[in-house]
C-alpha cells in the first residue's frame, strides 16, 4: 500500500506557496487525522499526528527522534548521510475493523539529504515521487470534464494543491489495485504534507473503479483474476526540515488501508514481504534525491 499511494501522490500537483499551518491548508489531512477513515469496524480509523510537528526546537527535534528509534538505531546513524541508512517501518492490526477486510495501519519514517527549498520545485518533487513508482504502474489525474460528469469540482485558484487521480498498481505481486483517490498538497515554512485517501465516491464507476483482481501463478504465467469492489484506504507524508544535521529532512508517511481477505493468505506475509519492499523504495528516493 506504500508504493501505490506514492504513486497517486506523485499524479497530483505540487503544494502551493507557505501558509501557517497544516491543519489550515490540507482540510484532507484535517479530516484523516481527526475524523478518521471508515474501514468497516464500530469506530473510524484515524491516522496519527505526526511525530514532528511545526515549531519545534532543535533539541526537541533529536528528542522525539531518539524516542521513535530507541533500541535500535543511534541518532547518528539514523540521519547519516547515505543511501543506505535505516529506516523505520511499523505495522500494526487495528481493533474493532471488519475481520472481512481487516485494518492494518502502516508508518515509515527516514532521513534524507537536500535542500528543502528544492521541495518549491515542482519538476523535483515530481521526480522524486515517481522514483517510487513500481513497474508496470500507470495512471495520472483526472480532467476538469471527468470531475463535472461526476459532480465535483477544483477551485479555479487551487491555493491549497487538491487534485483527484487514478492509477493501477500490483500490490506485492500478490494483488493488481486500480484506484481513484483525492490528494492535497500543503506547505509551511518548516515542512511540506500530501494527504490522499481511495475516494469511495468512485466506488463502482465505470471509467475509473476501485476495485482488486488477484494474482494468480499458474504454469509459469501470471493470470489476473476476477474484479472484486475495495476501498478504505488512506495516507499523508510530511517532509520537515530538520536544524541539525544541517541539510538533513526528516520525512514520515502513516498509512491506515483495509485487507480483504482474499489478498494474501497468510496472515504474516505483509510483515515478511513490506519492509524489504519499503527500503528498496526508499533507497530509490534518495538515489533519486543524489542525482
Amino acid at each position: 500500500m506504500y508504493p501505490l499511494l506514492l504513486t497517486l501522490l506523485a499524479t497530483t500537483p505540487t503544494p502551493a506557496p507557505t501558509g501557517s499551518s497544516h491543519e489550515n491548508l490540507n482540510e484532507l489531512y484535517k479530516k484523516l487525522t481527526h475524523e478518521g477513515l471508515d474501514v468497516g469496524g464500530k469506530a473510524k480509523a484515524r491516522l496519527p499526528l505526526p511525530t514532528l510537528s511545526d515549531g519545534l526546537t532543535a533539541a526537541q527535534q533529536t528528542a522525539a527522534i531518539n524516542k521513535l528509534i530507541e533500541k535500535n538505531y543511534t541518532y547518528d546513524q539514523f540521519t547519516r548521510n547515505s543511501t543506505v541508512a535505516p529506516q523505520m517501518i511499523k505495522i500494526e492490526d487495528l481493533a474493532d475493523s471488519d475481520p472481512n477486510n481487516p485494518a492494518r495501519a502502516v508508518s515509515v519514517w527516514f532521513v534524507v539529504y537536500c535542500d528543502f527549498k528544492k521541495l518549491e520545485d515542482d519538476r523535483f518533487l515530481e521526480r522524486i515521487m515517481n522514483a517510487n513508482k513500481g513497474a508496470g504502474s500507470s495512471g495520472g489525474e483526472l480532467k476538469p470534464a471527468d470531475l463535472q460528469k461526476r459532480g465535483l469540482s477544483i477551485a479555479k485558484n487551487n491555493e491549497n494543491r487538491e487534485s483527484y487521480g487514478f492509477v493501477e498498481f500490483d500490490f506485492l505481486d500478490k494483488v493488481r489495485i486500480k484506484v481513484t483517490g483525492h490528494a492535497i498538497w500543503s506547505r509551511t515554512e518548516e515542512s511540506v504534507l500530501a494527504a490522499a485517501e481511495i475516494d469511495p465516491r468512485f466506488n463502482g464507476d465505470k471509467e475509473f473503479p476501485n476495485e482488486w483482481r488477484p494474482l494468480i501463478k499458474q504454469g509459469g504465467q501470471l493470470k489476473v483474476g476476477e474484479s472484486q469492489p475495495w476501498s478504505g484506504a488512506a495516507m499523508y507524508v510530511k517532509i520537515t526540515k530538520l536544524q541539525e544535521p544541517q541539510g538533513a529532512l526528516f520525512i514520515e508517511q502513516h498509512v491506515i488501508y483495509q485487507e480483504p481477505a482474499g489478498w494474501f493468505g497468510a496472515p504474516n506475509y505483509l510483515r515478511a514481504k513490506l519492509p524489504p519492499a519499503v527500503q528498496d523504495n526508499v533507497r530509490k528516493m534518495r538515489a533519486e534525491i543524489q542525482k
